[in-house]
């Protein structure tokens, strides 16, 4: 279930935050998707900082955009599947941003990078080497990552992310102390050197990519033909489930909650029904279902699966969260609220938060 002064603290800190938003490991043997280099590219302060041309810029949102939903369609793949085809599409991303960016805006595209990436970049073996970590420290590192990991993961599930808001933060805190202090003080100014002047992360929006198009579909219930570029300037509910998926069956008031509590022109919800049985594609069983459960909102029938490998989804149910200018920034894997992990009143928290914007 998914769920994310100049001081070296302070400069590596966001990956606590990318964790709470995309359920990211954090133990460092993975590439963290979504990454922070794709988000970065995107951002108009980073632009700024890095003083961009306007032709640049254009240049970096492109090459972000390419490679951005390839990216993401790997996000729950294990870290040996995941690893070489992400390493292979950011290199070729780093590759066309040495095309049209200097080698001074290289460098400090790099050192907002790895302030972003926060403290799993310790272990990776170029930031290692450059700090001449020993094999001890690493592992150690390593270790205090996992046990983090662990933790946050347990108070996260345990719905921390709306009552205990203030114990995740202090967690994350406290692990990067510990982190930090198995440096030596030689280290640990190395390291400021590596990510050099601070940069203000917390204002950088955390999209994972443009969401991909609706696509193949069979059938519409409940509305004509539809897209997601139609909805552009609404924030848009989609989520994917199947009539005979009893998590999924339990996670449908919470979407007619939704429907009913936020006003129709600001939040739209789209459905894909992917079918897991044979006797789940027959359209007029799935219409019939679809009213039973009260479901007023657009429905796609998925049969040829087109959706949901467009999204590279793996589970029901799922359901994505897209902002007003078509980009994926929240998802949560399972039903919303199993065992108490208060996912329904965190989407909901989401929802108000990107209806805001």
């Amino acid at each position: 279930m998914k769920q994310s002064k100049h001081t070296v603290g302070s400069n590596l800190g966001w990956l606590g935050v990318m964790l709470v938003a995309f359920g990211a490991s954090v133990c460092g043997a993975n590439v963290p998707i979504p990454h922070p280099l794709t988000m970065l590219l995107r951002d108009s302060r980073v632009h700024q900082d890095l003083a961009l041309q306007p032709a640049q810029v254009a240049a970096v949102v492109a090459a972000a955009e390419e490679v951005e939903i390839p990216l993401w369609r790997l996000r729950d793949l294990p870290p040996e599947e995941r690893r070489e085809p992400a390493e292979q599409l950011l290199r070729k991303l780093r590759t066309e941003l040495s095309g049209f960016l200097s080698p001074q805006q290289r460098e400090r595209l790099k050192q907002i990078t790895l302030q972003a990436r926060g403290l799993p970049a310790l272990v990776e073996s170029a930031v290692a080497a450059q700090l001449k970590l020993s094999a001890t420290q690493t592992q150690r590192i390593k270790t205090e990552l996992e046990v983090l990991e662990r933790e946050l993961t347990t108070l996260q599930r345990g719905g921390a992310m709306t009552r205990n808001a203030d114990r995740v933060r202090r967690r994350k805190i406290r692990g990067e102390r510990e982190i930090l202090a198995i440096l030596s003080k030689e280290q640990l100014h190395a390291l400021r050197k590596l990510t050099g002047q601070a940069f203000d992360l917390t204002q950088v929006r955390q999209a994972a990519c443009r969401a991909p198009e609706l696509d193949g579909v069979e059938a519409w219930i409940n509305s004509d033909p539809l897209t997601l570029a139609q909805l552009r300037g609404q924030v848009v509910v989609v989520h994917f489930y199947t009539y005979g998926c009893i998590n999924c069956i339990r996670n449908l008031p919470h979407y007619n909650g939704w429907f009913d509590y936020f006003a129709r022109d600001e939040l739209k919800i789209v459905g894909i029904h992917r079918p897991e049985t044979q006797g789940e594609r027959v359209v007029d069983q799935v219409r019939r279902k679809a009213t039973e459960a009260g479901l007023k909102y657009p429905i796609a029938i998925d049969n040829r699966s087109r959706n949901w490998d467009a999204w590279a989804n793996r589970v029901w149910p799922s359901v994505y969260l897209v902002d007003k200018e078509g980009f994926v920034r929240y998802w949560w894997y399972g039903e919303l609220n199993w065992e108490g992990a208060g996912g329904e009143k965190w989407m909901r928290s989401k929802i108000e938060e990107l209806l805001r914007e």
